[in-house]
């Protein structure tokens, strides 16, 4: 690692007990960690692709209205959650929507959007939901193959019985 730039992680977070667990042990490792580092949250909102079928694409555009909103309501969840560590850690919060699987869309901005090498991405072991679980799998295996950097999979979940509140 170069001694000039701050060591960086990358947490995929999303709003499973996978995700907050990942954001914890990210968080957690940046209070142990004895040199300078940049945190990064990202969150990925994966939307179907349109294709040339005017028929398919009505119903494509629908569905990705209702990712969107979920992905709204999700990211502000996660912040929430995050808010917790803001006297503990700095870090960013980044959030990316584009077509395609989580995996992909996840590793070409790691590749191409940071503008920065990455020392170490953390994520929680989760599958894709609905369709893209059946073409998908594991974001983490993906991730894994991928990426040439190390990859941590955090595989507890995050226990959400211990907040305040229940939630």
């Amino acid at each position: 690692m170069d001694a000039s730039r701050p060591y960086t992680l990358v947490v995929r977070v999303d709003g499973t007990p996978e995700g907050y667990a990942a954001a914890e042990y990210a968080c957690s490792l940046c209070v142990k960690l004895k040199v300078s580092y940049r945190l990064i949250f990202l969150y990925v909102v994966a939307l179907y692709r349109r294709t040339a079928l005017n028929l398919i694409n009505r119903q494509t555009e629908q569905l990705n209205a209702d990712i969107r909103e979920d992905a709204e309501n999700s990211m502000i969840k996660c912040k929430q959650f995050l808010s917790r560590f803001e006297s503990l850690v700095t870090y960013e919060w980044i959030s990316i929507k584009d077509e395609g699987n989580i995996g992909p869309i996840m590793v070409q901005f790691i590749h191409d959007g940071l503008n920065t090498p990455v020392d170490l991405v953390v994520v929680g072991r989760t599958v894709s939901t609905g369709i893209k679980k059946i073409v998908g799998g594991h974001v983490s295996d993906y991730i894994i193959a991928h990426l040439k950097c190390p990859v941590m999979v955090v595989k507890n979940e995050y226990d959400l019985s211990d907040d305040e509140g229940g939630h």
